[in-house]
């Protein structure tokens, strides 16, 4: 998959292996915002999972059918893959996931509806770490789009909640990104690439 927003080159570092220099792909900042359950939640506890993300601004009152699809979708078709709503501090107004389908009971604890209500940051912010100034695909991406991110916090592709076809592609790529990581894909970090094979000798 494409790797979106800006790149650079620079010295790559990593413990008993000599510097290298390679590719340095946009990662999002840190960030924090209100779960709804009254907690913290951010980039921390999503590191190491693969989530999409979409915005809704303070004039929609409830959660898209579009977007509930696609969550619904995604959630039961990955069972690892999160979901996050970022939303400008209308969290009581939005229904919950079962509210829409009892078929959310067992996923809803992988929808994390986020706002910034008493938060340092905004959800506004966040969306807009999701939307970078460079290295966005042409034609550039509607703002309401699902955002596809990855375990070390990249923009992997973007997705219209309301063409068939994206909901589809998100399937796909998600599908295909965990297919990267189970290959060790070079393009990412945090694998031991120069680790041999060891072959079970009663299996070959």
């Amino acid at each position: 998959l494409p790797f979106y927003g800006s790149h650079g080159f620079g010295e790559i570092r990593e413990a008993g292996k000599r510097p290298r220099i390679d590719t340095i792909y946009y990662e999002l900042k840190q960030w924090e915002l209100n779960a709804d359950s009254g907690q913290r939640f951010g980039s921390a506890n999503l590191s190491g999972s693969i989530y999409v993300a979409h915005f809704l601004p303070e004039v929609v009152q409830d959660i898209p059918d579009e977007i509930v699809y696609a969550a619904l979708d995604v959630l039961n078709n990955d069972s690892l893959v999160q979901f996050v709503s970022l939303g400008e501090g209308l969290k009581q107004s939005w229904s919950r996931p079962v509210d829409f389908s009892p078929r959310f009971s067992s996923l809803q604890h992988r929808w994390h509806y986020l706002c910034d209500v008493d938060s340092v940051q905004t959800a506004f912010s966040v969306h807009q770490s999701l939307f970078p100034a460079a290295g966005l695909p042409n034609p550039k991406p509607d703002p309401m789009c699902m955002v596809l991110v990855d375990k070390e916090g990249r923009l992997r592709g973007f997705y219209n909640p309301l063409l068939a076809k994206d909901a589809k592609r998100l399937k796909e790529d998600i599908a295909h990104l965990n297919r990267e990581y189970a290959y060790n894909f070079r393009t990412h970090r945090f694998y031991k690439f120069d680790d041999k094979l060891e072959r079970n000798t009663r299996n070959p």
